[in-house]
């Protein structure tokens, strides 16, 4: 049987089509990739004390660590993304899984501090380049009314992995020590790489765009082995479709102006605090609870539990976004995560109370990050609502950047445990302050961009 493409191009022809074995196998190949990050992720957060103890090195300074590790991910989430459209997704994750896997084994030869922040930098870069193109990947291979559950899934495989991450890291820390620890993450990554070679396809769209033909009639013939596929006219049939009008770019200050400048810049805030509080609970509860006298098991157990609380939290937000709103799903979600902050502070040595709290935190936590969002594409209208949810995108980066080098700061000056994790308490507590701010001028923004929409 023949086919010949409508001008909806490798699109329209997946989307006429059922899921099949290899497109089930993609998704399974991507998700493995991103599960793979987060237990990468993790790897450092449950080593961090042993790390500190056997480098000679202050606990403290394991802050610029995960600060630089945060600046590396950013980086590579921009660099991989603007190469992807250029040079295709396929050999950038290729690139991103082989840097990743060298650079993890790289971390467990370190002997010293500044051997430990460049491998970590350039793992970070790896890190961040190739979470895009394997969501913007798998997002090709199923179907376009799909698209949207697939990319939660396998955004949810980060999670899920850092979840597994505590736990496995946690027992191989305890039994082989910390070295251990990146020369089992650093192997996998190396076998991921290995798999994405044998089996993950190019994009589609890059291979029609870039007139690859060949490749592209070996890609549908796995995809649809009982099909011949007309690529060249599919190659054809997107290019008359692809004479449209640049979008005009928008300024950042439209979206501070029209009465919007208030309410932006106090959803700003919250994004930052949220994203902060997440990230130092994530790099910091782990080492701050084995200060306190808990064991390294027992931690990574608490740092599991957070890590699935988060994953369920993301994906929960949608719902809870969509039934109550936005503004109703992030106030309480603001105030119960302040509120369990300080839980964990006083009962920082109990472990039957850490558990459930570390659950709790990132349940909440994750409504704390999806849900301002939301808020941002249901306030701005259509012409600037990229630019806006990109802006907020940003704010959430510099805290998740900025948050790990403040509590290193801190410890460095003698803090105790319990003592930053009541400092901690105080951002998302700040955030529902802001909140409260954004319902009052909510009316007042939502009016000014009615009348000018």
């Amino acid at each position: 049987m023949q086919s010949t493409a409508s001008p909806g191009a490798a699109a329209a022809l997946i989307d006429s089509r059922p899921l099949s074995a290899y497109q089930r196998l993609i998704l399974v190949l991507c998700g493995s990739v991103i599960f793979l990050d987060g237990l990468d992720t993790q790897s450092i957060s449950v080593a961090t004390k042993a790390m500190a103890h056997a480098l000679d090195v202050p606990l403290a300074s394991f802050g610029v660590v995960f600060s630089v590790l945060q600046l590396g991910g950013l980086i590579g989430t921009f660099v991989f993304g603007y190469l992807a459209d250029r040079v295709g997704r396929r050999p950038l994750v290729i690139a991103a899984a082989l840097l990743i896997g060298a650079l993890t084994l790289g971390t467990a030869s370190v002997e010293n501090y500044t051997q430990l922040l460049i491998v970590r930098f350039l793992g970070g870069i790896g890190l961040g380049g190739i979470f895009p193109c394997v969501l913007a990947l798998g997002a090709e291979y199923v179907h376009s009314r799909s698209r949207g559950l697939a990319v939660a899934v396998l955004f949810a495989n980060y999670s899920l992995g850092a979840a597994v991450g505590a736990v496995v890291n946690g027992y191989v820390l305890a039994n082989f020590g910390w070295r251990a620890v990146y020369v089992v993450g650093g192997a996998l990554s190396i076998a991921a790489a290995l798999a994405i070679v044998a089996w993950l396809p190019e994009s589609p769209h890059f291979l029609i765009s870039r007139g690859k033909t060949h490749k592209l009639r070996a890609v549908f013939a796995r995809l649809f082995p009982n099909e011949t596929i007309d690529v060249e006219q599919l190659r054809l049939n997107a290019a008359a479709s692809t004479g449209q009008a640049a979008r005009k770019g928008v300024p950042v200050r439209e979206i501070f102006s029209e009465g919007r400048a208030g309410i932006t810049l106090l959803l700003l805030g919250i994004l930052m605090l949220s994203y902060a509080t997440i990230k130092v609970m994530t790099v910091w509860l782990t080492p701050l609870l084995q200060t306190a006298g808990i064991s390294v098991v027992h931690t990574s157990y608490v740092l599991a539990s957070l890590d699935i609380g988060s994953m369920l939290g993301l994906g929960f937000a949608g719902y809870l976004v969509s039934r109550f709103g936005p503004t109703r799903s992030l106030l309480p979600a603001l105030l119960v995560l302040a509120v369990t902050t300080v839980v964990v502070a006083f009962e920082v040595t109990r472990f039957a109370a850490l558990l459930p709290s570390g659950f709790v935190i990132g349940f909440t936590g994750g409504i704390g990050q999806s849900a301002p969002l939301a808020l941002f594409a249901l306030i701005f209208p259509t012409r600037v609502r990229s630019t806006a949810l990109g802006l907020g995108g940003a704010a959430g980066q510099i805290g998740k950047i900025g948050s790990p080098m403040l509590v290193g700061a801190v410890l460095a000056n003698g803090w105790k445990p319990d003592t930053i994790l009541f400092a901690v308490a105080l951002l998302p507590a700040i955030g529902v302050l802001l909140m409260l701010l954004v319902r009052l001028s909510r009316r007042y923004a939502v009016a000014s961009v009615s009348q000018s929409a």
